[in-house]
């Protein structure tokens, strides 16, 4: 015979489980002595295979409840992961296409000064120049200039 802390030991759980197993279970084959409950070897057979049983069960569910969940985060992050390298590819297309214009528009500004510059600097040879577009004098070489 053992008591119902032993047993409780031996199957590695709590023993208010153990007796809760047995209240509900209308076990007359325990025995009272001394505020200690024992059980016959019958009775131990009985509780340990529901018990032992019981926390196989669980184990068992843990395990597929947890592939289960690790197989939904893997598939959660796989479609992250692919959002994600759209989203990458789209910006590289845009920084390609801006790097494009850019180019362009700089190129443009370079030929844009170059033939302003020439035509100024032919404006100023020919003489051409209008009253506005000429360079203007300082005002001491206006005062002192020899001009009539």
């Amino acid at each position: 015979m053992k008591s119902i802390k032993q047993l409780a030991n031996e199957i590695n759980i709590d023993k208010q489980r153990i007796y809760r197993h047995i209240k509900k279970n209308h076990f007359n084959d325990v025995h009272h002595d001394a505020g200690v409950m024992w059980c016959d070897e019958a009775l131990e057979i009985q509780i340990k295979s529901h018990f032992i049983k019981n926390i196989h069960i669980n184990e068992s569910h843990h395990d597929v409840h947890q592939t289960k969940s690790l197989d939904a985060v893997i598939a959660i992050l796989q479609n992250e992961l692919e959002v994600k390298n759209e989203q990458i590819h789209e910006l590289n297309a845009r920084l390609a296409e801006s790097n494009t214009a850019l180019v362009a528009a700089q190129q443009s500004l370079q030929a844009a000064q170059l033939l302003h510059g020439g035509t100024m600097h032919k404006q100023l040879t020919d003489g051409n120049l209008d009253s506005d577009e000429r360079p203007k004098k300082s005002f001491l070489k206006r005062i002192f200039s020899k001009s009539i």
